[in-house]
């Protein structure tokens, strides 16, 4: 029987023991009326624990009942003022409740204890606390006078035991609620009380805050709602093995609707609450709230994609291995160069995946980075699906936060193109060292034929002054025109120099490179030896290019001349012409012309049967005076290499040892037009050097040279002519000339290449305060070392050296026709 049961029982009771009371009393009465009983006889026996008062509080009468309650003999209550003499009565409104009865009132006192003192009654001791109802009653005589205070007291102890032990409990379970609540409330993991039908009873605060509702929105509705729509199914599978008790609970995850709409992510445990007929009263639901661990999962999961797509995306094999061997991480380039998918690979050896020795071979070199602790690199090559593939392989140690080993890991990256870009820098750096030493070659050759050319002006010169001064008759005249033949093969021999160094700018015309070759085979053949073969093979379509006739007809003649030469006893020099599609590639193996850009070319093709040259000879074939034979100038090829280069030409060159040796030549293809042309055009007769002065009155000039010889001779030569003629040694004196006899010149001649202030620079200025003054720049290069803008002024005209009396007056000529002096 629990509390509450209890307390109802003892209030029936009690009121059973009032109804009983009054029964008692009012048989009391009629039996005194019919039957005078002895008041000490009824008294005493009367269950009812009682103690009767006299107006004034004396104790006049206590039954065996009370005296039994209170554990006190009779004689030391009767006969006395306890209520008015016990503070503890008065403190307790005993005497409030005695006047109330005084008063007529019935006064009832609430439960109060007693502990009784250790008293014997009835030959047993009571030492005991007890519980007493008191009930104060007024009793009056028939004349209604008050005569009696009754009291009346019951023994409530086990009532308020039980009463206490109630408010105990009910305090205990006041607290387990209250702390419950609190707890209920103030955990992060979300509480729902649910009936069976789905519906809401109870919710913590946690729940609410996750789903964004205040408790009761959700409070009656259905849980099931609050469900993502895709994952109902499975809960509501769950549920209803869980209703029909094939499970005791679930646990599942799954996305909940946020009032916002948003998507959170939830773990959830559904338990049911049986009582003892193993029915269900309600249903818990726990649900923890696990978006910041999805969200974090989703980091590292996207951590993990990024860098498993930036291994794959790196151009390298890469890879992880635990300390066993096994994989544990690997690229798709190393799957694909092991034959296997990435995931077919983890947690296989090499063993499991390669050949027996490629797997010995990658085991060893793991040991070994094992057990030295430290990263090894090594270079090898593989077979791949692309042909034989260089690599160079790093592995290093993994170590944890101990310092212990737990794994090795790789990258192998692919050289092959590396290894062959370096041989093609190693190649690239022959070829600009060769270039360089061309160039300095070039510039040595350059500058011999410049001083050279100088020199020649005073032989050439002083002789060509000499020969006007002597009749054909005399003696010396055929003299010095054999020395002016050796000069003028000496200037031959100088311009070759400069078409060496690409300095000598030809005349430039449309050309059939084709028909030029149809052209030369007579005079082709009739300078090769007869023991060597000509075979001509031009092309059947036209070659259209733009070049000097003269220099092109050379190169054919020197190539066809050097294979003749490289042929012992009887052979076969074969010349063809035909178009050629140069890619890149190609144009980087040229030994001439490797900077030309990629595209279309007419192609020279002399190819002899010869004995061929070694890397040794090749390399030097080029250079001016270098030779194989006992005989010749050895300018032949040098000569070439000029010209290839003046026509932004390229030549490859393929021969080897007793193999003989092919050259090719390509030209720049132009557009075709129907005014091809290879003969050259005529050259203007030179002007017979007149017995009367060049100029009628007198005029005078300005010679500028920094060589003494040149400057004696032109001041020689314009005398000749009729010219009053100032010297100077350098720009700087030509300003001092100028300064006194500027408005008197009607012509300098000025040295292009002069220390200081050059050539060009001075014709510059002098046009700038002169501008009537002409102007002839001499030079032992070509015309084209001339600036644009002089080189397009109607006031400027050009010398080349070495000169001649007839050239210089032909140009001295041409220079002052368009003025009248």
């Amino acid at each position: 029987m629990d509390i509450h049961e209890r307390l109802r029982s003892l209030e029936r009771e009690n009121a059973i023991l009032r109804q009983q009371l009054s029964i008692l009393r009012a048989q009391f009465t009629a039996s005194l009326a019919a039957h005078e009983l002895p008041f000490d006889m009824v008294f005493h026996q009367l269950p009812i624990p009682m103690v009767l008062f006299a107006p004034d509080g004396l104790s006049v009468a206590m039954n065996r009942a009370n005296e039994q309650l209170v554990a006190t003999p009779i004689d030391q209550v009767v006969g006395r003022y306890n209520i008015y003499n016990d503070p503890a009565a008065q403190k307790r409104g005993f005497v409030a409740a005695f006047e109330a009865a005084r008063r007529g009132q019935i006064a009832a006192m609430p439960p109060t204890p007693y502990d009784t003192a250790e008293a014997e009654i009835e030959g047993r001791v009571v030492d005991q606390q007890f519980w007493a109802e008191t009930t104060y009653f007024p009793i009056y005589d028939h004349m209604h006078r008050l005569v009696l205070i009754g009291e009346m007291n019951r023994d409530v102890t086990d009532w308020v035991r039980i009463r206490d032990e109630e408010q105990r409990l009910t305090a205990e379970l006041y607290e387990r609620e209250r702390r419950f609540a609190a707890l209920f409330d103030q955990l992060s993991i979300g509480i729902v009380v649910i009936e069976e039908s789905g519906r809401i009873v109870d919710c913590n605060q946690a729940i609410a805050t996750m789903l964004g509702f205040e408790r009761d929105e959700l409070i009656g509705t259905i849980i099931i709602h609050r469900t993502h729509p895709d994952d109902r199914n499975t809960d509501l599978l769950l549920w209803e093995e869980l209703l029909d008790g094939k499970r005791d609970s679930y646990t599942v995850e799954k996305r909940y609707l946020h009032k916002d709409g948003h998507i959170v992510y939830g773990r959830m445990t559904c338990s049911a609450v049986r009582d003892k007929e193993d029915k269900i009263t309600f249903l818990v639901r726990l649900i923890e709230d696990i978006s910041a661990q999805r969200t974090a999962e989703a980091a590292v999961e996207t951590s993990r994609r990024l860098l498993q797509d930036i291994i794959n995306q790196i151009p390298a094999l890469i890879f992880v291995k635990d300390a066993e061997g096994h994989y544990l991480m690997v690229n798709e380039r190393l799957a694909a160069f092991a034959g296997y998918e990435p995931q077919a690979m983890i947690g296989k050896g090499d063993d499991e995946l390669f050949a027996p020795a490629l797997a010995d071979y990658y085991r060893s070199f793991d040991r070994e980075v094992l057990r030295h602790r430290r990263p090894i690199q090594r270079d090898d090559d593989r077979w791949t699906a692309d042909g034989l593939t260089a690599f160079t392989t790093i592995k290093f140690p993994l170590f944890d936060h101990e310092g212990k080993i737990y794994g090795i890991a790789g990258i192998a990256i692919d050289i092959t193109e590396r290894r062959r870009m370096e041989r093609e820098r190693e190649r690239i750096e022959q070829q600009l060292r060769e270039t360089q030493r061309l160039e300095s070659l070039g510039v040595m050759a350059g500058g011999i034929a410049h001083d050279f050319n100088n020199l020649l002006v005073g032989v050439l010169g002083n002789v060509s002054l000499a020969l006007s001064e002597l009749p054909a008759d005399h003696p010396a005249y055929p003299l010095l025109a054999q020395i002016e033949q050796a000069a003028l093969r000496a200037s031959e021999l100088t311009n070759q120099l400069l078409t060496y160094t690409g300095r000598h700018q030809p005349d430039m015309q449309r050309l059939d490179l084709s028909r030029v070759v149809e052209e030369m085979q007579t005079l082709l053949r009739s300078i090769l030896p007869r023991r060597v073969d000509l075979i001509v093979q031009p092309s059947p379509i036209p070659l259209p290019i733009e070049g000097n006739i003269a220099q092109i007809r050379q190169v054919l003649m020197n190539l066809a001349i050097n294979g003749a030469e490289a042929i012992t006893g009887n052979g076969t020099v074969t010349i063809a012409t035909e178009v050629r599609d140069v890619s890149a590639d190609e144009t980087a193996t040229m030994q001439i012309g490797a900077d030309q850009p990629p595209g279309r070319y007419a192609a020279l093709i002399v190819k002899d049967t010869g004995h061929g040259m070694d890397e040794v000879t090749k390399a030097r074939i080029f250079d001016p005076f270098f030779s194989t034979k006992f005989t010749g100038r050895g300018l032949g090829l040098a000569a070439v290499n000029g010209i290839v280069r003046t026509h932004r030409g390229m030549l490859h060159i393929d021969t080897e040892p007793n193999q003989g040796t092919t050259f090719t030549v390509f030209w720049p293809m132009t557009t075709l037009s129907d005014t091809i042309s290879t003969t050259p055009p005529e050259s203007q007769p030179i002007q017979a050097v007149v017995e009367q002065p060049l100029v009628q009155h007198e005029q005078s000039a300005l010679v500028v040279d920094d060589e003494p010889d040149v400057r004696m001779v032109a001041q020689r030569m314009l005398r000749r002519i009729g010219f009053t003629v100032y010297e100077a040694a350098s720009s700087a004196e030509a300003q001092q000339v100028l300064e006194q006899h500027g408005h008197q010149l009607a012509l300098a001649l000025i040295d292009l290449s002069m220390p200081g202030q050059t050539g060009d620079e001075l014709a510059t200025e002098i046009l700038s305060r002169y501008p009537s003054l002409r102007i002839i720049l001499m030079s032992g290069f070509s015309q084209q070392e001339l600036p644009a803008h002089l080189r397009a002024s109607s006031m400027v005209s050009f010398l080349a050296k070495p000169f001649t009396l007839s050239s210089l007056t032909t140009t001295v000529t041409a220079a002052l026709s368009s003025h009248a002096l």
